[in-house]
């Protein structure tokens, strides 16, 4: 799989805040969001890599208003999940349509139609999500950007990770 340099995906990201406007809501300033993600830093015993796992909750009180409702397909909340626990601190994500596909149990027709059919329209005044296709041109791979505006975001820092010792070194260091 290409690596996108993170200029690049950087990039990408302002393009589309761009294309959203006022549309884009930085994670932290949603209000009732839809979706809840706390990612869990931990270390990788094998590699040593921090690695962040996310855990990703639905607001049930949408539920009970009637935003989620019975005419709404069935996967579409497992497409979302799958979409969410991808989300940075920005409320992006880059998950290929197959990844999406593996995660959800789901074909990738119903992928895609679910896609086609929810992302950038409204259902009852809220957008699930945004999606942007990105051409890279000839030879590198077609990326899909997702900006996700009903969620916040919340990562535990590395800090978390490390023990007062490891903290007071750390200090130390950059005196």
């Amino acid at each position: 799989m290409n690596k996108i340099p993170q200029r690049k995906i950087t990039q990408y990201k302002e393009l589309m805040k761009e294309g959203l406007g006022e549309h884009y809501i930085h994670p932290q300033d949603v209000n009732n969001p839809l979706f809840i993600i706390q990612n869990l830093a931990s270390y990788d015993e094998y590699s040593g890599d921090i690695v962040y796992t996310p855990y990703v909750s639905i607001n049930i009180d949408l539920m009970h208003d009637g935003y989620l409702d019975i005419h709404m397909p069935k996967g579409l909340m497992t497409l979302m999940m799958a979409i969410v626990s991808h989300v940075d601190k920005e409320g992006f994500a880059f998950p290929s349509i197959e990844r999406l596909t593996e995660m959800t149990g789901l074909s990738k027709s119903t992928v895609l139609d679910y896609i086609k059919t929810f992302g950038n329209n409204s259902i009852k005044g809220r957008t699930l999500f945004y999606k942007k296709r990105i051409s890279r041109g000839k030879g590198k791979f077609d990326i899909n950007l997702y900006y996700v505006p009903a969620c916040t975001v919340v990562f535990t820092d590395v800090e978390d990770l490390q023990t007062d010792e490891e903290k007071l070194l750390s200090l130390q260091r950059d005196m």
